[in-house]
């Protein structure tokens, strides 16, 4: 098991949970959309596309980090909810 690139994939899936967090929080507010199949989708292909752009991670590893982000987006959210400038939805 080669650990540093487990790291590397929880670290890159913890920023690109951010991300998706604040983009669907964008989404939710000026589209008004609110189906849960649109955002697991959204998720995955952010967190993966985040992590074949700005790491050196394989497609494997940024397909891995995709998954993760779609594990981890919201319960990262509720963690950071009010802090490092994060919003949230006028209706929650």
């Amino acid at each position: 098991m080669n650990l540093n690139t487990l790291i590397d994939i929880l670290t890159t899936s913890s920023l690109a949970s951010l991300i998706v967090t604040q983009t669907i929080q964008y989404i939710k507010d000026n589209f008004k959309i609110n189906n849960c199949f649109v955002f697991v989708i959204l998720e995955f292909i952010i967190g993966t596309l985040f992590a074949l752009s700005f790491t050196n991670l394989g497609l494997v590893n940024s397909l891995w980090c995709g998954f993760i982000v779609i594990i981890g987006a919201e319960s990262l959210y509720k963690i950071f909810k009010g802090k490092l400038g994060l919003k949230s939805s006028n209706n929650e």
